[in-house]
């Protein structure tokens, strides 16, 4: 049994911090998310998003875009095992990731390979209005 009794600005601060952290769930990718963007797509603040190994390609695995969300987007062992073939060309341009909508450092991107990426300027990841 818990009691609370202390009253104010502090504990209403310690409560929000603890629920937040309470609340962060793990999505993962490919399943049960079957694309990047559909597990960022699901997330919201505080939660992060796991890829397992493998190599991704095709709509949903590129023009990754974060949407604002103050999340966490990493693969689960590093990015010499997990991929991202943007398959792109000049006749298809596309990106890797494209933060745009205002992101933060609470937005984290981590442990990818990008590649074949083509576009006029950020192939690979494109930082504007973050």
């Amino acid at each position: 049994m818990c009691i609370f009794r202390q009253t104010g600005m502090v504990s209403a601060a310690v409560f929000f911090l603890a629920s937040n952290l309470a609340s962060a769930n793990t999505l993962r990718v490919p399943d049960p998310y079957p694309t990047i963007q559909d597990a960022i797509d699901a997330a919201a603040d505080g939660d992060e998003v796991v890829v397992a190994d493998g190599t991704y390609t095709g709509p949903g695995n590129r023009d990754i875009d974060f949407g604002g969300k103050a999340i966490s987007v990493r693969s689960a062992n590093g990015a010499a095992g997990c991929i991202i073939d943007i398959q792109a060309s000049a006749a298809d341009p596309h990106r890797g990731f494209h933060f745009h909508s205002g992101e933060t450092a609470a937005s984290v991107l981590q442990g990818f390979t990008v590649k074949n990426g083509f576009m006029n300027r950020g192939g690979a990841l494109l930082c504007e209005s973050g």
